[in-house]
């Protein structure tokens, strides 16, 4: 009888759940980037900051796919963390964070070049 008052109970521990702000602020300002982006690309030279459109639109896609990258990695991890197998949401944001790490390398590139 003491062995079985003496054994204790199995408690399953959950992790706290994590904030999502960081992900969202690095999407959003990803998303922002990029839109500043395509802006300098397809703005004339005469119009406002439109000296600075000659190289900078490709820095902006650099550091847009980097905060992409970032913010979908984070997303990923914070998944896989919580369901502890791998879903399809999961992989989706790792695919979504290797694309946008590849186009920032890609742009990084070209702009070296």
């Amino acid at each position: 009888m003491t062995t079985l008052m003496e054994r204790g109970t199995t408690e399953i521990t959950r992790m706290p759940q994590r904030s999502r702000v960081t992900e969202w602020v690095l999407g959003i300002l990803g998303a922002v980037t990029a839109g500043v982006g395509v802006w300098m690309y397809y703005v004339p030279t005469d119009w406002f900051l439109g000296g600075l459109a000659e190289g900078w639109y490709l820095g902006a896609f650099v550091g847009a796919g980097l905060l992409l990258a970032a913010a979908f990695g984070l997303f990923a991890r914070r998944i896989l963390q919580e369901d502890r197998v791998w879903t399809i949401q999961s992989v989706m944001a790792t695919g979504l964070a290797v694309l946008a790490l590849a186009g920032a390398v890609v742009f990084g590139l070209v702009w070296i070049l």
